[in-house]
């Protein structure tokens, strides 16, 4: 069996496009069950799947209350009855044959993967913004790691949004970090960078599909430099739990007070690029100092938490 997870919060509007796109979705060989895990929804998530459950048996649905996305993927894990564990985002959808595509390796690739990821394109509501910068499209889901099925080395990384795992191998890696990905407000990220880190580590394989293809929205809210400054600061301030661990487990350390000591130079470093571009009238240079101001500044964030919570 092979299960697929769509763990939501709050998307009652977006679901039936993620399940339309399941709909016909029936790899050979493979029995498929549709796992919805609600995070908690207040909206009205639960008609919306009790509707659908009316139209494809395939679908379990089940209420995880802990908040944040890595507990809704844990209990994911703990549920699913399938051999192999698919994870789609709720607000995503999938391409025609997208199961077909992602099992594929599993049957006919050598040694056989533990992990399968397929490449996220962006699908930008309206025209996309001229002045969004491409590096910075990761942060809104996209993946793209070429045109060539191929293994990933320790230097890949990987996106939950479009994956397979074997669930056994995963369940033995203690499944997704708690303390690192969104929750609520929250835009903490690294689950992604760490469960990848720990699947190489232990020698398991993490294979690149490029056939299985999913689709991300950019809705216009995602579309402002507000946002994008809090995704980069939230993305900066999980850096060094990815790197270090939870603030939970710090003990004190000089270290951890270097690291502060680093970021606050740096802080002073870049405000002063930024205030240097805007008298130059270089709006490149000072953007992409802001850019990296906020982003350590979101470092900061967490390494005063490592050093406050180890005193």
């Amino acid at each position: 069996m092979l299960s697929v997870a769509i763990c939501t919060y709050n998307r009652a509007a977006l679901l039936n496009r993620v399940l339309d796109s399941l709909a016909n979705q029936s790899p050979s060989n493979y029995e498929v069950e549709i796992l919805i895990v609600d995070n908690g929804s207040t909206d009205g998530t639960s008609q919306v799947v009790n509707q659908r459950q009316a139209q494809d048996a395939r679908i379990r649905y089940v209420v995880e209350r802990e908040p944040g996305i890595a507990h809704a993927r844990n209990r994911a894990l703990a549920e699913a009855r399938g051999e192999y564990l698919a994870f789609i985002d709720d607000d995503a959808w999938a391409d025609p044959g997208w199961l077909e595509n992602l099992l594929a390796p599993i049957q006919s690739v050598s040694p056989r993967p533990e992990c399968v990821v397929g490449p996220v394109s962006l699908v930008w509501e309206g025209n996309r913004p001229d002045w969004f910068p491409d590096r910075f499209e990761s942060l809104l889901c996209r993946y793209e790691m070429g045109n060539v099925p191929r293994f990933l080395d320790a230097d890949g990384y990987l996106l939950t949004t479009n994956s397979l795992f074997h669930r056994e191998t995963l369940l033995k890696l203690g499944g997704m970090r708690t303390d690192l990905g969104h929750k609520r407000k929250s835009l903490l990220g690294g689950e992604d960078n760490d469960i990848f880190k720990r699947l190489i580590a232990n020698g398991h394989h993490v294979y690149y599909q490029p056939t299985a293809h999913v689709n991300h929205p950019v809705p216009k809210e995602r579309q402002t430099h507000r946002f994008l400054l809090r995704r980069l600061f939230w993305d900066g301030a999980s850096q060094p739990l990815f790197e270090h661990g939870s603030v939970e487990n710090q003990r004190p350390s000089f270290s951890a007070w270097a690291e502060l000591y680093k970021d606050g130079r740096r802080l002073a470093r870049f405000a002063l690029e930024a205030s240097v571009g805007t008298l130059r009238r270089e709006p490149a240079i000072a953007k992409d100092a802001v850019y990296r101001l906020v982003q350590r500044a979101g470092r900061m964030r967490t390494h005063l938490l490592m050093v406050v919570g180890a005193q």
